[in-house]
């Protein structure tokens, strides 16, 4: 039996200690390798052709001064995984899916764009959380970051398939040895009868996954609220948000405002965008 695990991928934009630092507690928990990857940016697509040995050396300069950085950084770890360094002069969306293949996790740091950008769909996390092969982890970089005490929070929503999310959340919630927190959030205008129905299948949905992990206590939490904002509360505490990955892959973010997208922008916590399809690691 092949026992080797799949890598963990971090696809690093700059100095991001704390995606950095959760990619190596997720290798490191997983017993996995752990491999970063810092894509050149070259600063139109468009030119790349006219572009001299000089721009180009002094493009992939500083992309490897982005590796050493964070290579440094990883140095002052008690503990370290095996880790390689791929430095990339092919777009950060085409270097990270590349990455991805084959990977258990891809994680990246939280997009900061301009809104313009975004109305376009634009943003190297957005398009990896909806294409890439494997689970997504997003994190936003904290100065300073408070001690999580929420546990994994997984939302159940009805507009993603729940299958992979709770396989995912199960799992991390197994892992890091803490509560699982199953959130649903109704909206205010919701008929009693309504909510009352989600609630009695919620509980059936979970019966089968408290059989497969008895060890992981799951508390649910019903709230008054819109989803989007139920999830973002709950990520001021939460250790980990887990969301099912949007349905549609080809019309912009902006315009289709999927649930995941939306607390990709607003999240205190790193969030888990998971393939509805995942089966675990």
């Amino acid at each position: 039996m092949n026992s080797v695990k799949s890598p963990v991928i971090i696809g690093l934009a700059d100095k991001q200690p704390t995606a950095l630092r959760f990619a190596l507690r997720e290798a490191l928990r997983s017993g996995a390798k752990m491999r970063v990857v810092h894509a050149a940016s070259i600063p139109v697509q468009a030119v790349y052709p006219y572009l001299g040995p000089v721009e180009l050396d002094g493009i992939k300069a500083a992309g490897q001064k982005v590796l050493d950085d964070a290579r440094e950084f990883l140095d002052q770890e008690v503990a370290l995984p095996p880790v390689t360094f791929v430095l990339s002069i092919a777009s950060a969306v085409d270097a990270l899916q590349e990455a991805a293949s084959g990977a258990q996790l891809l994680v990246i740091g939280a997009d900061d764009i301009p809104w313009y950008d975004r109305m376009l769909g634009g943003g190297v996390a957005r398009h990896m959380a909806s294409h890439a092969p494997c689970p997504v982890v997003v994190v936003p970089e904290v100065a300073y970051p408070a001690t999580p005490n929420g546990g994994v929070v997984v939302t159940l929503d009805g507009g993603t398939s729940a299958a992979g999310p709770l396989t995912y959340a199960f799992e991390q919630a197994s892992a890091r040895r803490h509560e699982l927190h199953v959130l649903h959030a109704t909206p205010p205008a919701t008929l009693a009868a309504d909510a009352e129905a989600i609630r009695a299948n919620i509980a059936e949905v979970l019966a089968g996954w408290s059989e497969t992990y008895p060890h992981v206590r799951v508390i649910r939490a019903f709230v008054v609220d819109g989803t989007e904002s139920a999830i973002v509360a709950a990520s001021a505490h939460a250790e980990l948000i887990v969301v099912g990955r949007p349905h549609s892959k080809n019309v912009s973010f902006a315009l289709t405002r999927p649930l995941a997208m939306q607390v990709l922008r607003r999240a205190g916590c790193p969030v888990a965008i998971v393939p509805s399809d995942y089966q675990g690691a």
